[in-house]
């Protein structure tokens, strides 16, 4: 699969550029970019507002909606705008997008769009999906469709499968963003993972140390320490039941071996530990997890080391990262895949 784009970290989020050349004359882009008629057929309804925009991009049945304000115009050559996507009962927080024009030769423009202030997690959605929605751009440019793609937008992938193609590289190509570094010593890896979250210091005190919290990105509570009600912060040598209680093997047994409020919590993890120091700064809450060496041990008919332990901390802090900007958790599994090929090539 042929990336057109690439992302980048921007503070705590990421940033999405997504690039590509059209058969068309600047002007014809210009009015496809920005005439309500022509924007229905490649991207989604569009509607003015009293402060703005909204452009609905779902099909009948689809709740997508983005709400949005004209920031910068230069006709034929730039525009830029505020972006907000809503759907499914979610809300995301506000980004911009910069849509340039710039010639490419003899009746031909380049198309480069730049979308920031991504939350991170999402911006692998949003590279696939802008890969996508240039592609039905260049259907109302005049380009035919091949026998894989579909016609109008109104929230239907121009090609599935390249849609799909496209999300599990941008995934792979985000978690290297981000990456943690692995050791292994005489049989035994331990992993460091450092993270940009954008909360504050209490809104990840609370995701760490709460059970409503810790039990939507970590494992789900089985057991919470002296109360039954769930509702108490965790405390220094409480001890927990995580995961899943109806999977034989499935719950694990941690106890709370350190603990500082807003700064550190320290818990036991099988015959190691995992630690977690959080540090606030002027974009948002660094958070530094290192686990202790854990034994290479054999299980699903291969040996589970250090790019297995690397990929299942990465997903949760991916977990707890779309849990702190309200937003569910999109195929957690593959999320793991995502970050495992990163890690497996190492």
């Amino acid at each position: 699969m042929t990336l057109w784009g690439e992302l980048a970290l921007d503070g705590p989020r990421r940033s999405v550029t997504v690039s590509r050349e059209y058969p068309a004359t600047p002007a014809d882009l210009w009015a496809a970019l920005t005439e309500p008629d022509r924007l229905a057929r490649w991207i989604g309804r569009y509607e003015a507002t009293a402060d703005g925009f909204r452009l609905e991009m779902g099909g009948p049945d689809a709740d997508a909606v983005v709400d949005g304000r004209v920031l910068a115009c230069e006709p034929e050559h730039r525009l830029l705008v505020t972006w907000r996507f809503s759907g499914a009962g979610q809300v995301e927080a506000p980004t911009e997008l910069e849509a340039v024009i710039e010639p490419a030769g003899e009746g031909r423009v380049l198309l480069t769009l730049t979308h920031r202030r991504v939350q991170a997690v999402t911006a692998s959605v949003y590279g696939a999906g802008w890969q996508d929605v240039l592609t039905h751009l260049a259907r109302e440019l005049g380009a035919e469709a091949s026998p894989q793609e579909h016609d109008g937008y109104l929230g239907e992938a121009a090609d599935p499968a390249a849609f799909d193609a496209a999300l599990d590289e941008y995934r792979r190509e985000e978690a290297a963003l981000v990456a943690a570094t692995m050791e292994r010593t005489r049989g035994r890896s331990a992993v460091s993972l450092n993270r940009l979250l954008d909360a504050s210091v209490d809104e990840v005190w609370d995701a760490l140390t709460l059970p409503d919290r810790v039990g939507r990105w970590l494992w789900p509570v089985v057991e919470w320490p002296d109360d039954p009600a769930r509702e108490r912060r965790l405390r220094l040598g409480d001890v927990m039941r995580l995961g899943d209680e109806n999977v034989e093997g499935a719950v694990q047994v941690l106890e709370v071996l350190e603990l500082e409020d807003r700064a550190h919590l320290r818990f036991s993890w099988g015959a190691a530990a995992v630690s977690i120091r959080l540090t606030e700064t002027g974009d948002g809450t660094l958070l530094s997890l290192d686990q202790d060496g854990v034994e290479d041990t054999f299980g699903a008919g291969r040996l589970r080391s250090a790019p297995d332990f690397a990929a299942g901390w990465h997903q949760l802090i991916d977990q707890l990262t779309l849990l702190l900007a309200g937003l569910t958790v999109p195929a957690p599994d593959r999320l793991w895949e995502a970050a495992y090929l990163v890690y497996s090539a190492e």
